[in-house]
């Protein structure tokens, strides 16, 4: 009879219900016996690449954001087609402050997913971020145009825009956003802010 702990779908399966249950740190552990296998990498390389993308998620969610890192480069390493952790990485990137590192990774995710909505948006914020007010606003209207039902695309396009002074336009943005979103607070009073704004015109 095997050994439950060598056993790597039970550890999977282990780590998953962890999750699930909020217990982050002790799926991050089961996560780490995965990875620390040592046949793993020659007998079973989707395994070991499926264990640094979870590990990933959970230290994001942690904020452990060098580690975090480090495991979605692993993945990358292991499979360099999966468009979803050049997206992760550029997101992480972006939460870091790394605006210029963002743009890279979310542009290598979309040369492989184009007319993705959530990584248009992503690079969008991310070249507004970097100082590119006019590009950013030009992407996240591209993402804007492909999920016309994205409460927070509208919102960081209207951030923008409200940046480089175009109250009005945000404003069209915002309204929309609360159509869409109508009980979220934060929403509202940002739509507030911007009226005020607009009116000391």
């Amino acid at each position: 009879m095997s050994n439950p702990k060598n056993n790597i779908t039970e550890l999977f399966t282990m780590a998953d219900q962890l999750s699930r249950r909020g217990q982050r740190k002790k799926a991050i552990k089961v996560y780490r016996e995965i990875i620390a296998v040592p046949e793993l990498r020659k007998k079973d390389s989707l395994a070991l690449e499926l264990a640094h993308w979870g590990l990933a998620e959970l230290l994001i969610l942690e904020r452990d954001t060098v580690e975090a890192e480090k495991h979605l480069l692993a993945a990358i390493g292991l499979n360099p087609n999966e468009a979803n952790y050049y997206q992760q990485l550029g997101s992480l990137y972006s939460y870091m402050d790394r605006f210029e590192d963002a743009i890279v990774q979310l542009n290598k995710s979309l040369d492989l997913r184009p007319v993705h909505p959530q990584t248009t948006h992503l690079l969008g914020w991310a070249i507004f971020m970097s100082g590119d007010h006019k590009g950013g606003r030009m992407i996240l209207e591209q993402a804007a145009a492909l999920d016309e039902c994205d409460a927070s695309i509208l919102n960081d396009l209207a951030v923008c825009l409200v940046e480089m002074r175009q109250y009005g336009e945000a404003l069209k943005h915002l309204d929309r956003a609360l159509e869409l979103d109508p009980d979220n607070q934060l929403l509202e009073s940002y739509h507030q802010i911007v009226m005020d704004k607009k009116a000391t015109l």
